[in-house]
């Protein structure tokens, strides 16, 4: 079970329990504090690196060029490389320029890396920015996982 206080810590309760609604671990259950922030906040990286040790990636065999991710939080900025060269893809932390430069909030870009937003969606109501080369954001868009499916689809009346 795992528990975050809110603060740069994580608590880990150790048990097949629940935690208590107050948020604090059972009596006599063993907690755990790190300095590791637990969070979605790192579903970006990790997508991007995914990304970089796949090494190549079949739909972007006619796509060459780089792309500069800039993940903004707070102050803070979080600069990624993605270089293209007809379906070979390496990834750098940080970098410098590319052919295009794609702009967003480190939480809109977890959402992206998720299947819960769409980046066309999201550089239309200038949430997420792109500069230079958009073909590509469009490549980007791509190999980004589509909204989970409903079980249950609509039948031909458009009711459930």
């Amino acid at each position: 079970m795992l528990w975050s206080s809110g603060r740069a810590d994580v608590v880990v309760c150790i048990a097949p329990l629940a935690i208590t609604p107050a948020g604090t671990c059972p009596v006599g259950v063993v907690a755990i504090t790190t300095a590791v922030v637990v969070s979605g906040t790192a579903e970006g990286a990790v997508f991007l690196r995914a990304l970089g040790e796949r090494g190549h990636e079949p739909l972007w065999a006619k796509v060459s060029g780089s792309a500069r991710v800039e993940l903004h939080d707070g102050g803070d900025v979080d600069s990624w490389t993605v270089a293209i060269d007809h379906g070979a893809v390496s990834v750098s932390h940080g970098g410098g320029a590319g052919d295009c430069t794609i702009r967003a909030d480190r939480e809109l870009f977890d959402r992206l890396c998720r299947g819960d937003e769409n980046a066309m969606a999201a550089m239309l109501r200038g949430a997420l920015v792109c500069t230079g080369d958009v073909e590509l954001l469009y490549a980007l868009q791509r190999i980004f996982p589509g909204p989970a499916r409903t079980s249950d689809p609509p039948n031909a009346s458009g009711g459930r």
